[in-house]
This record gives C-alpha cells, structure tokens and sequence, in this order.
C-alpha cells in the first residue's frame, strides 16, 4: 500500500486527539510507523524501532524527540512541526519520509534513508514556509536544468557543466563557462516580453548571452511532456558513472529547494522552443552604470520581437 497526503489526513482525522495514543499505519512497511497528536493543533509521525537511533538534532521547523519505551525498551523517534503556518506540508512530508525509507533491504538501511530525508526536508523548511516550490520556481528550474541538459550532452565535461551552474549558489548569471556566461528565462509560448529581475543579471563586461526557454504546462499525455522530476532523473542518468557530479548536482539542485518529491511528477510541461539572444555592449539592457546612482535595485521588461538584431540562429 502506497501512503499519501490525502490517506494520511484522513487517518489524523479519525484520531480522537483527546483519547490520546497513535494510530499505526502501513504494517507491510519494514519500519513502524504511526501517526497521532501532541496537542490538538500538533499532529505527530511517530517511528518505533527495537534498534537505538543516533542523535538526530531539531531544527528551526520541527522538533524532532527520541526516547526510551520503559514497557518494551524499544526506541521512539518524533516529529513535530514547530510552525503552523507549515500543518499543510506535514502531510506531504510524512508521506514523503515513509515511501523514501520503503524500498530499503532491511531496517538498518531504511533507518538510514529515514535520517537523512528528515535532514532535506529540515534544510528546504527553512528556506521555504509551504515546503514545495512554487509554479514560477518550479519554471525557472526547469529552464535551467534544460539549459544544463543540453550543455551536457553537446559540450561533454560533465563536472565542469555543474560547477558552472552558479545560479544554483545565487550568482548574478544562472550558468558562467569559460566561453561565456549565460541567463536563463523561461516563458510561455504566446509570452512577447521578459523580465530581467535585477541590475546585475544582465552586467557582465564579456559577452554572454540571454536564454529563453519557451515552457508551458500540458495534459500528461501530449507527446514530448516531461515532469520536472523527469528532467532531473535524465540529467542524473547521464551522471550516473561520475560520482562528484552526481553529488554536486543534487547539492545545487537542494540549495534550489529542490528534493524529489511526487508533487514534482504530476504536472507536465512542455518545452516549444529556445531563443537565443547576445548580450553585448549594445544589448539594450539596465545595468548599474547607465542608471543614475540613487537607483539601487529594479527589474524591467525587454520587448523580445525589438531583440531580433540579437537574436542567434
């Protein structure tokens, strides 16, 4: 039986919190699991196991409990949400944490995966409130690990193709080569303009270039639609006999907010096509130079029909 959000808040829902006790879920799993409540607004997924587990520290989101049950010496190990403006999420994380830790061989290995699932999710709760991308992020992924995709497969050099993602590590430019640098957007297809969110994207004394990835959302069964996680697991196929790039991909993809979760493969995308403009000293752009100095900070539109002089075949 596949556990999801929705089975679980059902199954917090038929818990009367007042009677206190938790109720255990999936019996096939080769971990215990249960669910139950602290308080009546602090729902918690409770692990037992006959083997002690290492220290596992809280975080800024959740409290995380481990103790020693006198009645039988097994070990409990709780979460708990620390922040209510995250309930939402705590479902989709709790899902989350039984299926990653399901496909293990055996219960030291699962309690392993359980640990170290725990500590994605604490990092991306830190950075985002709802745990999950939003649609304009889960956009601008895309059109970046496409871009990456791409760069692999025609340039090679799978290592140095991560490293240069820098937008990944909040570097003004998404991808910087030593042939150049390049920003990328994603867009709709019927989209005519594009913004360039800072002073900085578009400031680089070498030439580089302005990519536009045109990506809509489609029905999961047109031709050619892939889910965001489609695309992650592609570029990690093709990394899979180098392990520091594998290693460095995923780190740059959490330092996105990025884990693998089954919300990233419901909705499917399509990509239409790439424009491809230079950016060079006569590119119309707004850079920190040509803005008087009291300006610190904006973001523009550009008119991509008026880019065609920059346009690259």
């Amino acid at each position: 039986m596949k556990i999801t959000p929705e089975l679980l808040e059902n199954q917090w829902n038929s818990i009367k919190y007042k009677d206190g006790g938790f109720l255990q879920i999936d019996t096939q799993h080769p971990l215990e699991w249960h669910i139950g409540y602290q308080s009546i607004s602090q729902r918690t997924l409770l692990l037992v196991s006959d083997t002690e587990f290492g220290i596992v520290e809280s975080s800024k989101s959740m409290i995380v409990s481990r103790r020693r049950r006198e009645s039988d010496n097994c070990w409990t190990l709780s979460f708990e949400l620390l922040r209510n403006e995250q309930q939402d999420v705590f479902a989709i994380f709790c899902c989350d944490i039984i299926e990653h830790s399901r496909s293990a061989t055996n219960k030291t290995e699962a309690l392993k995966l359980v640990i170290s699932r725990y500590k994605q999710w604490s990092k991306l709760l830190e950075t985002q409130r709802n745990g999950l991308m939003d649609e304009h992020s889960r956009k601008g992924l895309l059109g970046e690990l496409l871009f990456l995709e791409q760069r692999i497969t025609t340039v090679g050099a799978n290592l140095s193709a991560i490293q240069g993602w820098s937008g990944a590590d909040g570097a003004d430019q998404d991808f910087v080569y030593s042939d150049g640098w390049f920003e990328i957007k994603s867009i709709g297809v019927s989209a005519t303009s594009v913004t360039i969110s800072s002073l900085e994207q578009l400031d680089c004394i070498d030439e580089g270039e302005l990519v536009i990835q045109q990506i809509d959302k489609v029905a999961p069964d047109k031709q050619g639609a892939f889910s965001l996680n489609d695309v992650v697991h592609r570029i990690g196929t093709m990394l899979i006999d180098d392990v520091e790039a594998l290693e460095l991909l995923r780190a740059k993809l959490s330092a996105y907010g990025y884990i693998d979760l089954q919300e990233y493969s419901e909705q499917k995308y399509f990509c239409s096509g790439t424009l491809r403009y230079v950016v060079d000293k006569d590119f119309p752009r707004l850079i920190k130079n040509s803005v008087p100095p009291q300006v610190s900070s904006l973001h523009y539109e550009l008119d991509l029909p008026s880019l065609v002089n920059w346009r690259k075949e």
